[in-house]
């Protein structure tokens, strides 16, 4: 069927300045937009771009901000059946990203907080039905072990990215095909700041595959038989904000049509890459035809 995200929907407002400002400072902005956005649905987004045929589970608040979100994704061509709407402000993300393309974010969840199993249970046939189920930890954790254990009866593959970092039940990682932890984000989980020692401990705790997105450094690699980094490619970069979810959709895409590992790689990173050179989250996510020209020009 293709890659079923389950996440976080946002609306994100987007300031522009030359500096982040100093604890306690007042700074005046050159520019303000907003855009869709959301752990999860920009991961499904990026995944439909790069051609893959995607359902999104997730919900919204009943105000003018949901439209917005529900209707990006369906003219992205998403399935937005598993889309729910609550009694709730839409969920929502303040971003404030200086010249040097360096971000600060702050997250208020809305209606993403009440995306509960029950929401999950029913479409279980849809997760079913999938190659993989992407995940993050922008929706109530609970949630998350719960869809989880579920595709490990369904036999569907999963790839969480452990993101905000947060703490995980040790009996999950079993049944995780790739976790894809930032270096912050694995310190937390492996209680190390070594990426090789971090990566192996997850590993132990039964992932089958670790990869640890090092922003302009690339990536590093890590199964039972092999590990090694993968180089970014270098490009001046106007924002960030997305870059992250921007791989992890590429990394689906990559599983679902089977490129190995290397490959796969390399085209999340040229799919991140070119993310950063948009100001925004969704609108900075490109398609298929512009990320194959840029890593063959690359």
């Amino acid at each position: 069927m293709g890659i079923v995200v389950v996440g976080s929907m946002n609306m994100d407002y987007t300031t522009k300045v030359d500096r982040l400002p100093r604890e306690g400072e007042t700074i005046m902005s050159n520019f303000f937009t907003t855009v869709a956005g959301g752990k999860g649905a920009n991961q499904a987004v990026a995944a439909s771009r790069l051609g893959a045929n995607v359902s999104m589970i997730g919900a919204v608040g009943c105000d003018s901000a949901g439209e917005v979100l529900l209707q990006g994704l369906k003219d992205e061509g998403i399935d937005t059946g598993g889309i729910y709407k609550v009694d709730s402000a839409t969920g929502n993300a303040m971003i404030t990203v200086d010249n040097g393309g360096n971000n600060t974010i702050v997250v208020y969840p809305g209606a993403n907080r009440y995306l509960g199993r029950e929401h999950i249970k029913e479409f279980t046939h849809v997760i079913g039905e999938a190659d993989v189920v992407v995940l993050q930890l922008e929706i109530p954790l609970d949630t998350v072990v719960y869809t989880i254990e579920l595709t490990n009866e369904l036999k569907t593959s999963v790839i969480l990215n452990p993101a905000p970092a947060a703490s995980l039940p040790d009996h999950i990682y079993k049944w995780i095909d790739i976790i894809t932890p930032n270096e912050t984000e694995l310190e937390l989980l492996s209680g190390t700041d070594d990426i090789e020692k971090g990566s192996r401990a997850l590993l132990d705790l039964g992932v089958k595959r670790v990869v640890v997105t090092l922003g302009s450094k690339g990536c590093f690699y890590m199964d039972r038989d092999e590990s090694f980094y993968v180089d970014a490619f270098k490009v001046d970069s106007v924002d960030t904000t997305a870059a992250g979810d921007a791989f992890n959709g590429a990394l689906a895409v990559a599983m679902v049509e089977g490129m190995g590992m290397k490959e796969s790689l390399r085209f999340a990173n040229g799919v991140g890459a070119l993310t950063t050179l948009k100001l925004g989250a969704q609108d900075s996510l490109p398609h298929r035809r512009e990320v194959e020209k840029f890593i063959e020009d690359n």
